[in-house]
Order: structure tokens, then sequence, then C-alpha cells
């Protein structure tokens, strides 16, 4: 059973030059106990979809489309209605700890906030839960820890007391913006992990933001390639490390260092990404891809069904492929 089911999401931004369209009619769903990964180069519109999913858009910013959360449409509801379920069944985690963390509170401040707001706890009884939950996510000396301000603690423990506090109500489904992408590599190791073991132990939804393809395949079930605000392609992990469609996952999975093969030359992706605000006719990859051809540049590329859940957004023919 779904618990997130997000259906023709447009998202659109008014600048002085115009509009950009950042996300452009995206859908997918994720179930209870699944990981979600959304993946894609900078500017793909990954962040700017589940910031649309929890309603911290910038001002400019507007949502057209279906976002329906345990049954309820989310694009709907008022700022207050939706704080009542933000933090609560519904949290995320994001990129930066050092910057989403208030400096000038403690992390004890912080933390009891969420209980003390969502689940109307004393102060004394929200302490205990807030250290009962650094203990989970690894935090040792948690009653001493706790009492400390963010910029006493390292990049990775910042990270930790983050995931934390998203996981103090026990949500329904965890959002994770690219959550280690300033850690060293054991740290990214420790908290992929973490996410994974909280996932079956709460048995929540989780959607995790990434660029990098090695974190997909370690811990996600299914993937949404994104490019230029487009779902490119979707399907398990297996059908996009496998068997991929979309010239342009190809392109994701070949950049990939290789620990096995000895290479020159890393292989990129040639060119960058359109302006979206002048996005060409047919497909938006079609400057940077090698099997174009002229149908690619004339009209609207349909997201392709290739059954069992499997979706691209291409007009070669899959079926001699």
């Amino acid at each position: 059973m779904s618990i997130l089911e997000v259906q023709n999401l447009n998202v659109e931004f008014k600048v002085h030059d115009g509009v950009v369209k950042a996300v452009d009619n995206v859908s997918f769903s994720v179930a209870k106990g699944e990981v979600l990964g959304i993946v894609g180069e900078s500017g793909s519109g990954k962040s700017q979809t589940v910031l649309a999913i929890m309603g911290l858009l910038a001002n400019n910013g507007k949502i057209n489309g279906s976002v329906k959360f345990m049954g309820q449409e989310l694009s709907k509801l008022s700022y207050k209605e939706l704080n009542k379920i933000r933090g609560n069944k519904l949290s995320i985690i994001f990129q930066d700890p050092m910057t989403s963390l208030n400096p000038y509170l403690t992390i004890e401040s912080q933390m009891t906030e969420v209980l003390m707001l969502h689940k109307g706890m004393s102060k004394k009884d929200a302490l205990v839960e807030c250290i009962k939950m650094l203990d989970v996510v690894k935090i040792s000396e948690a009653n001493k820890r706790i009492t400390l301000y963010p910029h006493e603690l390292s990049g990775g423990m910042r990270q930790r007391v983050m995931i934390a506090i998203s996981l103090l109500c026990k949500p329904e489904l965890l959002i994770a913006d690219e959550p280690t992408t300033a850690l060293d590599v054991t740290v990214q190791a420790q908290i992929l992990e973490l996410i994974r073991e909280l996932k079956t132990e709460f048995n929540m939804g989780v959607i995790m933001i990434t660029h990098d393809m090695g974190v997909v395949a370690n811990l996600c079930d299914r993937v949404n390639v994104m490019y230029a605000g487009r779902l490119m392609e979707s399907g398990t992990i297996n059908d996009i490390f496998y068997d991929a469609k979309h010239p342009y996952t190809r392109a994701l999975l070949a950049s990939i260092p290789s620990l096995v093969e000895d290479v020159e030359r890393l292989s990129t992706i040639p060119g960058e990404p359109p302006n979206l605000m002048s996005l060409p006719s047919g497909c938006a990859f079609q400057s940077r891809c090698q099997n174009v051809h002229k149908e690619c540049m004339d009209g609207e590329i349909i997201l392709q069904n290739l059954g069992d859940e499997r979706f691209t957004k291409c007009n070669l023919d899959f079926s001699r492929s």
C-alpha cells in the first residue's frame, strides 16, 4: 500500500526573466517500508520535488498536481495544517546539518521542541526520549552530547542529530536530501547503514535524494532518474543497473568509476544541462545524447510503460534492445 502518491507534479518559479519550470509532470509513489531513490545531476529537479511535497518551496514557487500522503491531499493544506504533519508523520533530513541546525540553540532545545510541539510532552519527558533517540542513532555519551551546541559536534555527529530529530515522532515517511554530501567516505557508509537499519526498525518509507549512483545501489529498492525537471526512467534497482533503457541513465552509470577496470580517462556526459527557461522541443537530453535522431527533436516525448512498473521517456525501440 502506498503512503505517498504524487501525480502530475509541476513546480514553477517566477523570476525576473520569466518562469522556470523546475519539475515537469512527475508522478511516482512510495510504499511503507520501501526506499525510493531519486537520482540525477545537479539542477535536475530532485530537491524541488521533495520540497514541493513538504510544502517548503520558496515564496516565488508555485505547485500544480496532486500530492497525497496517507490519503490526504497535502497541496491544498494551509501552513498551519502542514505543520501538524511535518516533523510528525512526514520528516526530512537536509543536505547540510550545520545550516539546518540553529547555531544559537543547544541540541537539547532543538530536539525537545519537536516532542513538546507534536506530542504535547513535558520538557522532562521529552528530554528522556531525545536521549534515547540519540542512543538509537549511535551517538556515544548522549546525555552529555545533547547539552552541546551544533558547532561543538563533528559533521558526522551533526548529521546523526538531524536523523534523530527527524525520527523522534516515528514518521511514516522519511525524506533524505543528499544526507551524506559533506561527509567523508567512512562516515557516509555509517550514515547509509544507519538509515537502512532505522528503516527496517520503524518500517517507514524512505525517499533518498542523491546524485551518487553508488548510494542508490546500496540502499534503494526502486529508482527514479530525473533530468531537466522530468522523470526520464523509473524501475527497480536491477532494472536500472542491469537493464537501463534511457541513454541518460546509461550515461550516468558509465560515469561511475570502476574498481576492476583500468581506464586512462573517466567517462563523462558531454555538454551541459539545458536552460529550464528555454527547453528545446522534444527530448530535453537531445543535445547530449549519442542516440539522438530526428524524432527526438519534434513534439512531446511520451513516458513509455514497459511493464512491471518500468517507465522510460525515450523514443528508442526497446523491443529490439
